[in-house]
């Protein structure tokens, strides 16, 4: 979970967005963000996908 919390912050950072401007993106709530980046909260495949989306990137899940 870390590394999904860490990366959608560093994204989020990077595009010198909010979380409220990435929450009204993806059609969710600041607190949704927050709980993400603060690792209280387990996304499901579809926030994850939003959030992908917001920042131009492809979704990759990955069993090791």
């Amino acid at each position: 979970m870390l590394m999904i919390a860490h990366r959608i912050a560093e994204l989020r950072e990077q595009a010198n967005m909010t979380q409220s401007q990435l929450a009204m993106q993806i059609h969710s709530k600041q607190q949704v963000i927050s709980r993400l980046e603060d690792e209280q909260h387990i996304p499901s495949f579809t926030t994850l996908w939003k959030v992908a989306h917001a920042f131009g990137k492809r979704l990759e899940i990955k069993m090791v």
